[in-house]
């Protein structure tokens, strides 16, 4: 059974759709074109990877040999031919599984759709409440889900400098960070905007943030492992922005420099997670966490801002540094029109 890999960065737009037909905006068809590749860094010795049926085929086969990965790319509507197959998708969604049977991949190695029900139920932001209450002592502000535009308006009056997320969105979409409550002209549109699309919002008390980290992770038979760290940087409205590539002890080090009981807490958060998710869902898994500095000026922990049922930028930062030996600060960056990946050494 051969494994294929491929990119689908719409997927957190897809669940948020709900339906099997949704169609993804220019950007996020364009961000999916031109980062086809991106899942080798992650993707096993001798298995492939399949690009859009435009993409240059021979231009990857050399892509990828020049950057010594046994991949080989072939064009999705071509990966029924492979026969008996993994599929490792950025994320499982309704659309891509419609797509991959369009394609002629046989259901039996696609999920079912009360998998994907599972994904996209626990893919709603609210499980992370979830997860703080499940800790014995939680140690950060919980997130709270309102679901009236008056309720959402007296949680952003009381907290200024706090973010509105939407229940389902992903890499720093959906998310709506408020500075100035009262003379922010943008913020009540976007408010009746979300509601009427997503139905709630998560809103979250603003962190003196000092670090952006996540735990990488692998959900199987009801476990979760952890597989990797990443430690990375955001921007003004949290979307990643830069990624440090270096060995996993070397991450793992550095948080435990700034905050000594890093490991209890993520062991909390592996058992919440098995209780949560892992007996629904068997994938990647990573959890975004943070760093702050609390109002009494020590360094606090925010175990899990974010919880991604799917490949994260982090997974791919975290293989470049351990299987392949890189080191520097990865970014995708926008050169006319196009994206791409840098690594900065």
């Amino acid at each position: 059974m051969v494994d294929i890999y491929l990119f689908n960065p719409e997927h957190d737009l897809a669940l948020a759709h709900g339906a099997h037909n949704y169609t993804a905006p220019p950007f996020a068809r364009q961000f999916r074109h031109d980062l086809r590749l991106l899942p080798a860094w992650v993707a096993s010795a001798g298995s492939f990877i399949a690009v859009p049926d435009d993409a240059p085929i021979e231009e990857d086969r050399r892509w990828l040999l020049d950057h010594h990965l046994d991949i080989t790319p072939v064009p999705i509507s071509n990966i029924a031919d492979l026969g008996p197959c993994r599929i490792h998708p950025w994320g499982w969604d309704a659309t891509l599984r419609h797509q991959l049977l369009a394609c002629g991949v046989s259901s039996d190695f696609l999920p079912t759709e009360e998998d994907l029900d599972w994904i996209r139920r626990l893919s709603h932001r609210r499980v992370t409440i979830a997860v703080h209450e499940a800790l014995d002592k939680p140690s950060a502000p919980r997130p709270v889900e309102l679901s009236t535009q008056h309720d959402v308006v007296t949680f952003m009056n009381r907290h200024p400098g706090c973010y509105l997320k939407m229940p389902w969105s992903g890499s720093g979409k959906g998310i709506y960070r408020v500075i100035d409550p009262h003379g922010d002209k943008h913020v009540l549109h976007w408010i009746e905007g979300a509601l009427r699309r997503q139905g709630s919002l998560l809103c979250e008390v603003g962190l003196n943030r000092v670090q952006d980290f996540a735990v990488e992770c692998e959900c199987r038979d009801g476990k979760t492992l952890l597989t990797g760290y990443s430690v990375f940087d955001s921007d003004f409205h949290s979307q990643f922005s830069t990624g440090r590539v270096a060995p996993r002890e070397e991450l793992h080090h550095s948080l435990l420099a700034l905050y000594p009981d890093l490991d209890m807490v993520v062991d909390g958060v592996l058992k919440a997670l098995e209780e949560i998710i892992a007996t629904h869902y068997n994938g990647p898994l990573g959890v975004d966490m943070m760093l702050y500095r609390h109002p009494n000026g020590h360094i606090a922990l925010n175990p899990c801002v974010e919880i991604n049922l799917r490949m994260t930028m982090g997974m791919v930062t975290a293989a470049m540094g351990d299987r392949h030996g890189l080191r520097g600060r990865f970014s995708i960056v926008s050169d006319n029109s196009r994206y791409l990946v840098s690594l900065s050494i």
